[in-house]
């Protein structure tokens, strides 16, 4: 047993169990579940429990036979359901019948008659001195390798085709990677099937029996590839995961703010910050709030800047040296801090026209967009502004 032998039949326990729990849901294709717990149970027996199973059951090699039925023939009737889903409905269910029942059991069918037929043991330094074994264990990877590199090149077909028309993206580059998998395992196939050959006829492909060593280099290339293939999409969903909480917690301090200033507009109750970043759960829906409630209190605060405000913010930036969008986004942030000191003095709002700085069209877009407002909010220029509207407000006579 290697260290990366292991390391991959944990890494296919994981991701089985991942799946499982995913695909549980009515509805939901369970193909990719059956497929990574096939290759799973696989490469566990593999390991040393595949002799604990035999001894336990007194049926001798019975671990080799199951590592090929479960590993070969259910995982690539699931690879190949998989493939022929993502390739579309029609396709799916013009194959159901022949691909997806009959053809992989009749296939384990003639493994299993063959295997307790004449296959046990199935060690070849046995098989090898009599003829009837030398033949049924020739058809039995006949069968075996030959319906396995079946699947496994229809799904190669599938995955550079729909790996193209997907561009670029995880799902493209996904699809590829799990086609040269694919491809590693049918290179595995032809390995077993070319040793095979050369066994028979007393002669070997490769020197000191290094046959086993490629194809097992092979198989757990095409494990690793599969592997990290169907891994691309939840590496993509985590990066979307940390960026939402990410800027989620970037937003806090101006959605504190100004919601303080007008709290009607807070769906929640106001959480402790520690709570809020210890929490891992949906940052994309609590991000796509905290946006909405930080432009309903912008509304809601917009009437508390008059006129004069907005002039004498977008004069303060300019002077500053701003120019274009920074120019706006810091005016926006001027009049938006000197519109909640106003709300929270209780000073009395007139309607004013609304004029945001900018903002997005999807919620990244948006959330950076905020993420610029809020540090405009909180910069030096913006503290001046206030400092300089409280001194005028100070200096300015009172009323006759």
């Amino acid at each position: 047993m290697s260290t990366v032998e292991l390391t991959i039949t944990t890494l296919l326990w994981i991701s089985a169990t991942w799946r499982m729990a995913k695909d549980h849901r009515p509805g939901r294709s369970r193909a990719l579940s059956w497929a990574f717990s096939g290759l799973a149970v696989m490469m566990t027996l593999r390991l040393p429990l595949g002799g604990v199973l035999d001894r336990a059951t007194g049926i001798e090699d019975l671990s080799y036979l199951l590592k090929h039925l479960f590993g070969g023939v259910l995982a690539a009737a699931a690879v190949s359901a998989f493939l022929r889903e993502v390739a579309g409905p029609g396709q799916a269910r013009r194959s159901r019948g022949v691909t997806w029942y009959a053809l992989p059991a009749s296939t384990a069918v003639a493994m299993a008659a063959l295997f307790f037929a004449k296959l046990q043991p199935y060690r070849t330094s046995v098989i090898y001195q009599d003829t009837a074994a030398h033949l049924a264990l020739l058809g039995y990877t006949v069968i075996f390798l030959g319906y396995l590199s079946y699947v496994l090149i229809a799904g190669m077909r599938v995955c550079w085709r729909w790996g193209r028309a997907s561009g670029n993206g995880v799902l493209g580059w996904g699809l590829r990677l799990v086609g040269i998998g694919l491809a590693a395992g049918v290179g595995y196939a032809v390995v077993r099937v070319a040793v095979l050959t050369a066994q028979l006829v007393g002669e070997g492909i490769l020197p000191r029996n290094q046959e086993d060593v490629l194809a097992t280099g092979l198989l757990l290339a095409a494990l690793l590839l599969i592997i990290s293939g169907t891994s691309l999409p939840l590496l993509d969903k985590a990066g979307a995961w940390r960026r939402n909480r990410l800027a989620l917690l970037r937003l806090r301090p101006l959605w504190r703010e100004l919601t303080d200033a007008v709290p009607a507009v807070r769906l929640h109750s106001l959480r402790h910050p520690v709570v809020e970043r210890l929490d891992p759960r949906c940052p994309g829906e609590r991000l796509y709030r905290r946006t909405m409630e930080i432009r309903d209190a912008s509304l809601v605060l917009n009437d508390y800047a008059s006129p004069c405000i907005r002039r004498s913010a977008y004069a303060h930036v300019t002077a500053a040296g701003l120019i274009g969008t920074q120019a706006e986004t810091a005016a926006e942030a001027c009049r938006l801090a000197s519109a909640r000191a106003a709300c929270l003095r209780g000073d009395i709002g007139q309607p004013q026209p609304n004029e945001p700085s900018g903002g997005g069209r999807d919620l990244p877009s948006e959330s950076r967009a905020l993420e610029q407002l809020s540090a405009a909010y909180f910069s030096d220029l913006t503290h001046d502004f206030l400092a300089a509207s409280a001194d005028a407000e100070t200096r300015a006579p009172e009323p006759p």
